[in-house]
């Protein structure tokens, strides 16, 4: 593989980068006075190096949906610790075809050997309005003669003329500042493609008597995409009104076999060996049986950098903490994140349907990235 030169560099910061920032709706660039919008910092990659990763974004796309048919051919539902009410309608869901919006992979390079995933948020994924909006900006503002890999703002306009409804309903926890303006941005992006948009608090759904689901006018949902895990909707009661409107769910419910980190192990067992996965299991054993010293442990449902734990040579190195502390476990050979001194960089390859339409970065000062960790824009060269 040829040398894709990637590089982690300073610049001034804009005089007005937080006025800027915030018109275009991402308010929340600090937190505790620490930066979240990492503004004086950024990467630069080639436009090869940009390739590498979304050719490895559009190959891991493509092993994971056939993990899915894999999964449900063979009935693996125990090693995903799914809730037994979802499994039919994974079933149904996957084999209607139920049209998926978008997704994140996470993946670990330092811009030497393939790109490694570290896992798949396809359910939930947040940080898309600083992936579509806030880096393309930057890029404007401060270097309008480079470009990006990122068309994620085109490619979700295109994505929602996929779905026939002309009302959109958008959903999330609503005390999430976070949330709300994610499915803003999204509603945006609806709005674009022609479509009339509600936006609403998970809170609000209505249940009808004749057993449909209504926003606080009553109206009749047609469409509703959630910024709300499955795995949270199917502990509650309304679930049960889900089986007979099952396809007016966006993220459709067969997502939930790919933003479960269970699927890790199952990608590997489906293709042992392939450059672009890590060696996993259920079973931190398998993993010491095969020589590896060097490993990560993470909830299978876990979100944020929640709960992971680092081990190198059988002593743990990194502990996040978190409150998933009763979920079952996955373990994934550590991988070789891009390094900037003793600050960590994981990428996002942004999947809009089947194609990678974006690229982002997050920087943390430890190894595990977090829901505090830095986002930095990236720069194409060359």
């Amino acid at each position: 593989m040829p040398d894709h030169p990637i590089r982690i560099q300073e610049r001034l910061r804009r005089h007005n980068w937080k006025e800027r920032v915030e018109q275009a709706g991402l308010t929340w660039h600090s937190a505790d006075g620490q930066p979240y919008w990492a503004e004086g910092r950024h990467v630069t990659l080639s436009l090869a190096a940009a390739e590498v990763l979304e050719d490895a974004a559009n190959e891991l796309h493509r092993l994971c949906l056939h993990a899915c048919e894999e999964i449900i051919a063979r009935g693996w539902w125990d090693r995903l610790a799914l809730p037994a009410a979802a499994i039919p309608l994974i079933e149904e869901s996957w084999r209607a075809g139920d049209v998926p919006l978008y997704g994140r992979f996470d993946l670990a390079w330092n811009g030497q050997g393939p790109p490694k995933l570290l896992e798949y948020n396809a359910d939930t994924p947040t940080s898309l309005l600083e992936a579509a909006v806030i880096q393309w900006q930057w890029l404007e503002d401060t270097t309008p003669h480079l470009d990006q890999l990122n068309s994620l703002h085109e490619a979700l306009v295109e994505r929602w003329s996929l779905f026939p409804e002309p009302l959109i309903h958008f959903a999330c926890v609503w005390d999430s500042h976070e949330d709300r303006q994610t499915i803003a941005y999204l509603a945006e992006t609806a709005g674009q493609a022609g479509k009339e948009t509600v936006m609403l608090g998970m809170h609000e759904l209505g249940v009808h008597p004749d057993g449909y689901f209504t926003d606080l006018e009553e109206r009749r949902i047609q469409r509703l995409f959630k910024l709300y895990p499955w795995e949270w909707m199917a502990a509650e009661d309304s679930f049960r009104h889900v089986p007979a409107h099952r396809a007016l769910f966006t993220e459709p419910i067969w997502k939930m076999l790919l933003s479960n980190k269970g699927l890790l192990p199952i990608l590997w067992e489906l293709n042992p060996g392939h450059p672009l996965l890590l060696p996993a299991s259920l079973d931190f054993a398998d993993l010491q049986r095969a020589g590896i010293d060097r490993y990560v442990a993470k909830p299978l449902l876990g979100r944020e950098g929640a709960n992971v734990r680092i081990f190198e040579q059988g002593r743990i190195t990194a502990d996040s903490g978190g409150d998933y502390t009763d979920s079952p476990l996955v373990y994934q050979q550590k991988a070789d994140l891009l390094q900037d001194g003793h600050r960590s960089c994981v990428w996002g390859a942004w999947m809009v349907g089947d194609t990678c339409r974006g690229l982002s970065v997050r920087e943390d000062d430890g190894p595990i990235t977090r829901n505090t960790s830095r986002f930095l824009a990236h720069a194409l060269e060359g």
